[in-house]
């Protein structure tokens, strides 16, 4: 008899230890997880307006940012330029290079030069985890443009580029960039046409999103 309660004490006091070991392992668990803090991130927009293009064309830049506030700003000729991102330079460099070889430019240095006369403006604000934000880039035709003396005009289409950086937190870090530009040139845009190519990009959206960040 005697034997049987010690084997039964045995059996009750491993039991509570594995409920205690149980027990301290899920503390541990929540201890990790309370320690987890929303990122904040910090997101740039790179709007790019080339040269050339800005003889015609201005291009219109709208956002709001996490806190609800909208802001605009026009980029236009003469206005000037901010430097390109590492990754964005990258990426650009291999779509420039792309386009003038399609077009069969890539000897062309006159070419060339053109697609790195460009003026780059950056637009930046703070977005939490859990918050959104949202821009759209228009052309705007100038009301004092020159008319053109050739035949033809060269015209590359302005463009965005979206980056973002987590600054602060320690979740799963959700930074966003595009990979992929969405450069596209015309080499030669007939002059006596340009009447019906001005009315095509007044008032046309070159890019538009809406996003939240994780």
């Amino acid at each position: 008899m005697k034997k049987i309660i010690n084997w039964m004490l045995a059996i009750i006091m491993i039991c509570g230890s594995s409920v205690v070991m149980s027990s301290c392992g899920d503390d541990d668990e929540d201890k990790k997880d309370s320690q987890l803090t929303p990122n904040t991130y910090e997101v740039t927009l790179s709007a790019v307006l080339p040269e050339c293009t800005a003889e015609f064309f201005t291009l219109d830049i709208e956002y709001t940012g996490a806190d609800g506030n909208a802001s605009k700003a026009t980029m236009k000729a003469g206005d000037k330029s901010d430097a390109m991102s590492e990754k964005m330079k990258k990426l650009y460099d291999e779509r420039k290079e792309f386009v003038l070889t399609l077009g069969g430019w890539a000897d062309n240095k006159e070419k060339w030069a053109l697609f790195d006369q460009l003026i780059v403006k950056k637009f930046t604000f703070v977005v939490p985890a859990g918050k959104s934000f949202n821009y759209k880039a228009t052309t705007r035709v100038r009301t004092d443009f020159t008319q053109p003396s050739g035949e033809t005009f060269p015209f590359i289409e302005p463009f965005v580029y979206l980056e973002s950086k987590r600054i602060s937190g320690n979740s799963q870090d959700n930074s966003i960039f595009t990979e992929r530009l969405g450069l596209s040139a015309q080499d030669a845009v007939e002059t006596e046409n340009l009447a019906v190519f001005i009315e095509m990009y007044d008032g046309k959206v070159i890019a538009e999103d809406a996003r939240t960040m994780n």
